[in-house]
């Protein structure tokens, strides 16, 4: 009578989330080598995230201590429940990730539907045994030692290694070894998990965040052009030329603030490196000032702009730079509601290696509450006249140039923002 495949079986135990355990009696305490060995890998794994590689360095960590010629780690597809190799090492390994595995295939297979740990010392003569990955590697699977990688809610796969260096047969010992290893694999395969979904859904409510942001501006931004152009529309069938005027206006404030709207959106989406090249950072404040001389008239606000003495050229990107301080003396006209100031300062302390812009206006000033959001993508003490991007960008943008940025509000008698910047920037 032909002999059956050698093989070793552990049966789980009947309480849910308990590793399995042989049904005749083994030693529960692993030698002292292996449990440093185990100590190694669990403290690889712990906290990490990003597990691909390290799960590569646990498995050749495994496959020397217990002796095999290779080791692998299959996952089960969520989708068609079959498995294919997350990891795995020894000859053939790069073609065996190319395989996938049917739903319940191998001896591999057999492991997740049943639970059971599985010792195959006679594999070839194995009916199990699934020979595509013999064929597809050119390697001859003489032994396997197959255990389940489980949490307590979950099934993930099979921790698997084969044939044994010098011909030798797995043991008791080594399947006790790769039982404790692979609880600690689905420890970490469950952690990462966890983390991946919180950070899913983190990242799609943030989308949705930014998507009603965005369709408010974009509502406010289309009233005020239907406004002007329903203006234009009447005044040119009176023939009036002064509210023509009028209702352009509005039309090209409101495409002004959608042309703002992408801009400051492409700036919160994507890195870009700041070019920095030498630039007199007076002449670009005074600049802005004036650019906003119009539009603080129409509030009646004046806006004084005092140039560092003691500040040579200075290293930044230009526009990066011109950008924000629009951003803050804008915010810093529109915060005053009729006849008040504001002051652009540029100064530079004698000996520092930095030199410090101040935008500050006398106006209505903020709340506690009001400055703790003040950073917020999409919040806005402007109501439909703000996309609440402005600040959120500034920050940003001075981030990126190495710089910091600062204020100080007192509710009713205004603000004031400080930011500094590096003289240079490589």
């Amino acid at each position: 009578m032909e002999n059956s495949p050698q093989k070793t079986v552990f049966k789980p135990s009947t309480a849910p989330g308990d590793r399995c355990v042989q049904t005749n009696h083994v030693n529960n305490h692993l030698p002292r080598d292996d449990m440093n060995a185990v100590f190694t890998i669990s403290r690889a794994l712990a906290g990490k995230l990003e597990l691909q590689h390290v799960l590569g360095v646990a498995i050749d960590e495994v496959s020397n201590l217990v002796g095999a010629e290779g080791a692998s780690i299959l996952l089960i597809d969520p989708q068609t429940q079959g498995m294919s190799f997350y990891v795995a090492g020894g000859a053939g390994a790069e073609t065996a990730k190319t395989i996938p595995l049917p739903p319940g295939a191998g001896i591999c297979g057999h492991v997740v539907r049943s639970g059971e740990a599985l010792i195959v010392n006679d594999a070839q003569n194995d009916p199990r045994l699934y020979r595509q990955v013999d064929n597809a590697t050119g390697m001859v699977t003489r032994n396997i030692l197959c255990v389940s990688i489980h949490s307590k809610e979950r099934m993930w796969g099979v921790l698997e290694l084969i044939n044994k260096h010098n011909q030798a047969d797995f043991t008791n010992d080594d399947l006790r070894l790769i039982e404790v290893v692979s609880a600690e694999i689905g420890l970490a395969l469950e952690n990462s998990h966890l983390h991946n979904e919180i950070v899913r859904k983190e990242r799609m409510a943030a989308i949705g965040q930014t998507v009603s942001g965005l369709a408010h501006c974009i509502k406010n931004i289309l009233n005020g052009i239907r406004s002007g152009s329903a203006v234009v529309d009447r005044a040119m069938t009176d023939d009036d030329f002064d509210k023509v005027k009028n209702g352009w206006q509005t039309v090209r404030r409101n495409n002004d603030m959608l042309g703002n709207l992408v801009l400051d959106m492409l700036a919160l989406a994507r890195e870009s490196e700041p070019k920095p090249f030498p630039t007199d950072i007076n002449d670009l404040a005074q600049q802005v000032c004036e650019l906003l001389t119009d539009h603080a008239a129409e509030r009646k606000v004046t806006v004084e702009c005092i140039a560092a003495e003691n500040l040579e050229e200075v290293t930044l990107d230009p526009t990066h730079f011109y950008r924000c301080l629009l951003n803050l003396v804008s915010n810093a006209i529109d915060a005053i509601n009729e006849m008040g100031r504001v002051c652009v300062r540029v100064y530079r302390n004698p000996g520092r290696s930095r030199f410090t812009v101040s935008v500050m206006d006398n106006g209505h000033g903020m709340s506690k509450d009001t400055a703790g959001k003040l950073f917020q993508e999409f919040f806005s003490t402007k109501g439909g006249k703000g996309t609440g991007l402005g600040l959120p960008v500034t920050k940003k943008l001075i981030n990126q140039m190495n710089g910091t940025i600062r204020f100080h509000s007192v509710l009713g008698h205004g603000t004031r923002f400080v930011f500094a910047l590096p003289i240079r920037e490589d």
